[in-house]
């Protein structure tokens, strides 16, 4: 493990995990787009999807507040904050451009508020994402600390499709490679496993037709699975 210390195996953990968040809730955001502008109480369907509290006054207000409101904790531009806020600990680790791709999302999005091109004006947000993932893979020198964000990508990439109810196909093969990555790398990073959650996960994973039927307590066994220091929330 080297000299990573416990705080920072929970910021790394929690960069990786709140950086996969804002990529999946913009995808699955825009893929549902059309569908709310043109039924706008749809929204209400969405945010059930994605396990967030329905806590706005209309449709304008859910467009607005969810997309942009960094005061909304379920916002995606308050998850692309956290991810920022844990990217500015970690420069040292990360490096300076890894950083820069992250700023340069959160500005990107800031700017974009009021946007009726909401589509079109933040794929540069993904973009930008993209070349931060890019750059921490060239750029980082501790292995163990580019592992630790990589398995809170991964955890976040299984807790989004549970929650989103994607594909059971797509969710296996996520759920498969997390527990991969789990046995692999864990016991390097100074992750701690959650030796129940992870053989629920490995039993969910060894009957592939009853993930939908076991699609809650797998979000559950996901959420418990890493144990780290000073673990936040889950906003989503």
């Amino acid at each position: 493990m080297g000299t990573i210390t416990r705080i920072n195996i929970n910021n790394l953990f929690w960069l990786g995990r709140y950086t996969e968040r804002v990529f999946i809730t913009l995808n699955s955001f825009f893929k549902y787009a059309d569908k709310i502008i043109e039924k706008r109480e749809f929204y209400g369907k969405y945010l059930e999807d994605i396990s967030v509290p329905n806590i706005y006054k209309d449709f304008d207000d859910f467009f607005d507040r969810y997309v942009f409101d960094e005061e909304d904790p379920n916002s995606i531009y308050s998850n692309l904050l956290r991810a920022l806020g844990n990217g500015i600990v970690l420069r040292e680790e990360i490096k300076t451009p890894s950083l820069s791709y992250l700023q340069m999302a959160a500005d990107k999005f800031k700017s974009c508020r009021g946007t009726d091109k909401i589509r079109y004006d933040l794929l540069p947000v993904r973009d930008a994402i993209y070349a931060f993932w890019g750059s921490v893979d060239s750029n980082m020198t501790d292995f163990d600390a580019l592992r630790i964000i990589h398995l809170g990508k991964s955890v976040e990439h299984v807790d989004m499709l549970l929650r989103l109810s994607l594909p059971e196909e797509e969710t296996f093969s996520a759920l498969n490679n997390l527990v991969k990555h789990v046995e692999r790398y864990v016991g390097q990073s100074g992750c701690i496993i959650n030796k129940v959650a992870l053989s629920q996960i490995k039993s969910a994973v060894a009957v592939p037709e009853k993930l939908g039927e076991n699609r809650s307590a797998l979000i559950a066994n996901v959420e418990a699975l890493i144990e780290v220091n000073f673990i936040e929330t889950a906003a989503v």
